[in-house]
């Protein structure tokens, strides 16, 4: 019994700076995977800018740190052991010849002294075992801190306090007293932003770079929690419609939309098992896209590799925009979808777009494309500086006016 207690003030001991120890590897392990990964996705970047020796140097000092702190490990584990067979040694000695002298001055038999011998045995590994599990236990609350923010993270809230058809929504924007930030102890991304957008109309959100136009996108579309402030589609706020049905009467194509692996078509339908090809075909003729696919050796058929690697940008994006618009969306929310087009494509896509019957919010950069629009709204600094109608009046002019 001695020696169980002795083993768990030990085992008690070491629980400190082991548990240190594997925060260590954790934390140095984790830094060479990202690093090995992140020059693995970057390598072309990184070939350009001849930084090879530059990135293999660092990442073999994050090796290095890595393979350090796993023998800082091993080297406690090592000692631990080492203490747990002295001290279950020295017992066993103790036990053996404490049971042999008894047996000798006829205190006890040769059997009594097997069976004790065999009941203390079975005692100290189920003893031990206890305390190991329940330092396993404790060990386990590393893991548990380190997925902390995440589990114990509220899921997103998909569902309104009341049902909504999507058929019946009316395609309005509505954003009142609207503000956001990251963390408390940031400042606001966006501030008090109000603004109505009816209906069938076409809004350009426009101002300078980082002044919050694609976190006002992402706060639209409830990617991003309201700090204050709500989002109303068709009068109705978004938390009482809900989110799913928010998003299935939207289309998106935002800065850092993906493709995913399959063919063209596929990513258009985006893995429809239902898949209406006619439309697919519609949606690449308005999106600009269609002479382009039909030109590849397989036509839509055509593998798009990892995350659209074979497409240029300007044909990913207008594979984006035919899959925002084969869901036959009411509100359209582009965010620099045309940003790596010429010229001739971008004024043909515009055009398409604007011939749409439906809500579109455009965030843009090229005058081009801010003319298509009837409407623009400027940010400032995260606030609303400007809302200015590009549609000509509807009042004809007094004569001699």
């Amino acid at each position: 019994m001695v020696a169980i207690i002795l083993y768990a003030i030990i085992r008690w001991a070491w629980y400190s700076p082991l548990r240190n120890a594997s925060e260590e590897q954790i934390v140095h392990t984790a830094k060479q995977q990202a690093h090995f990964l992140e020059t693995i996705r970057g390598i072309k970047t990184i070939k350009l800018f001849q930084r090879q020796d530059y990135r293999r140097n660092s990442w073999l000092t994050l090796l290095v740190e890595q393979i350090n702190a796993d023998l800082c490990v091993q080297k406690l584990q090592l000692a631990y052991r080492l203490l747990n067979g002295l001290l279950f040694g020295t017992e066993n000695v103790l036990i053996i010849w404490l049971g042999a002298s008894l047996v000798l001055d006829g205190n006890f038999s040769i059997g009594v002294l097997m069976a004790f011998i065999a009941y203390k045995n079975q005692f100290d590994t189920r003893a031990s075992a206890l305390v190991d599990k329940f330092s396993e236990l404790k060990m386990l609350q590393l893991q548990g801190s380190r997925l902390a923010d995440i589990v114990l993270s509220e899921p997103e809230s998909v569902s309104g306090n009341h049902s909504a058809d999507a058929g019946s929504t009316t395609a309005s924007i509505s954003a009142r007293q609207l503000s956001f930030r990251y963390a408390d102890q940031e400042p606001m991304v966006l501030e008090n932003i109000n603004f109505t957008i009816a209906a069938g109309e076409s809004v350009a959100i426009v101002g300078p770079s980082g002044c919050g136009k694609t976190t006002l996108i992402n706060v639209l579309l409830g990617i991003l929690p309201a700090t204050t402030g709500e989002v109303s589609i068709g009068g109705v706020p978004i938390s009482h419609c809900g989110i799913d049905h928010l998003r299935s009467i939207v289309g998106t194509v935002l800065q850092d939309d993906v493709l995913f692996a399959g063919s063209i078509a596929e990513n258009i339908h985006f893995f429809d098992p239902l898949a209406d090809q006619a439309w697919v075909d519609q949606c690449a003729e308005t999106a600009s896209i269609a002479e382009d696919i039909r030109a590849m050796p397989m036509g839509y058929q055509t593998l798009v590799g990892d995350m659209g690697t074979i497409l240029s940008g300007g044909q990913k994006q207008r594979v984006l925009l035919a899959r925002a618009l084969y869901k036959r969306p009411k509100i359209l929310f582009l965010d620099e979808a045309t940003s790596h087009l010429d010229v001739e494509k971008e004024q043909s896509v515009n055009s398409a777009v604007k011939t749409l019957n439906i809500t579109r919010v455009i965030i843009a950069h090229r005058v081009e494309t801010i003319a298509s629009t009837g409407r623009v709204i400027m940010l400032l600094n995260g606030k609303l500086h400007k809302d200015v109608d590009l549609r000509p009046s509807l009042v004809e002019p007094e004569h001699g006016s």
